[in-house]
């Protein structure tokens, strides 16, 4: 039996309001615009890869996010096959004898939903999930662990020509994960069922806002809560893009950029908590422009704005 480790991106709409959104509603959230997969042999060893681009028929223009985080352009689908000419493509390199591998439930339950809206009904190969395989053998089921963390538990370092989010590249960092488990065959424990995806459920969080507790004497604006703030999304860390200037409410604001997730702000208030402490609240929320030319301009912006408070505080 062969093992197929999959990788897919897709497309969203520009808005939920748009007409095309309105048109097909919740039952294409996401449409597809790659497949991309690496099989690998009864002994795990890689034998093969299918890469294909798929040419999207209603979200037809790409979101700004999705082509930041994937480099794919709209140049590179005009060409490309519609969906279900790819599909089946995919099911055929596939073949019969094969369990068909994902990191996490979404990429199953969106490749469902275009199934299913597509009108493909032929069976794909059963899928199971390796995340769960992964949780089990470090002992955390209860949190999702990113491939990154994978990759880094196993000691395997990321190629600089094979950057993440392209969904061949991904697949393949996967395989290699896969071949690291100590029984890889006990993935067949974790078989997947498509989740029905709903708009609310693919809302990400776009604010978190903490109160943390510091020393009297501390410094609210140089310690590692204010300088390497969570993205409010994925909960990574990053250094301020553009520091702090004083609002006039009296907090203090900045700027970071998310890899993934684009343009965020930080709000810093300091309030009196317990036992005379310092406790700082914390506010990221992620910005609702994401327009590569509006974030260049809004750095600008804010560092001089920075500059202009500094040169009239000395």
């Amino acid at each position: 039996m062969d093992y197929i480790v999959l990788d897919l991106e897709w497309n969203q709409p520009l808005s939920y309001n748009s007409s095309t959104y309105k048109a097909v509603g919740g039952k294409l959230l996401f449409e597809m615009i790659q497949i991309d997969a690496i099989r690998l042999n009864n002994a795990l060893e890689i034998t093969d890869n299918f890469n294909q681009l798929i040419q999207p028929t209603h979200y037809v223009k790409l979101h700004p996010r999705i082509k930041r985080i994937t480099g794919i352009s709209q140049e590179d689908l005009c060409d490309a096959p519609q969906f279900a000419d790819a599909a089946e493509s995919f099911r055929r390199w596939c073949g019969e004898d094969c369990a068909i591998l994902t990191w996490g439930c979404d990429d199953i339950s969106v490749l469902q939903q275009n199934l299913d809206f597509f009108g493909c009904v032929t069976p794909f190969p059963r899928m199971y999930d390796m995340q769960r395989l992964y949780g089990e053998l470090t002992g955390d089921t209860k949190n999702r662990a990113g491939l990154k963390s994978a990759m880094e538990h196993f000691e395997i370092s990321p190629d600089e020509s094979l950057p993440f989010h392209n969904a061949l590249n991904d697949a393949y960092y996967t395989a290699l994960v896969f071949q690291k488990f100590p029984s890889p065959e006990d993935v067949l424990r974790f078989p997947q069922t498509p989740r029905k995806l709903t708009h609310e459920l693919h809302t990400p969080q776009k604010e978190k806002c903490e109160i943390i507790s510091i020393g009297r004497t501390t410094n609210p604006l140089n310690n590692r809560y204010s300088l390497t703030p969570p993205c409010p999304v994925c909960g990574r860390r990053y250094e301020l893009s553009a520091g702090y200037v004083k609002l006039t409410n009296g907090s203090d604001q900045a700027l970071c950029l998310c890899t993934d997730h684009g343009l965020f702000t930080v709000t810093i208030k300091v309030q009196k908590g317990e036992n005379g402490r310092k406790a700082l609240v914390r506010t990221c929320a992620l910005s609702e422009e994401q327009n590569p030319a509006y974030i260049s301009t809004k750095l600008i912006q804010w560092r001089n704005k920075r500059d202009a408070q500094q040169a009239k505080e000395e």
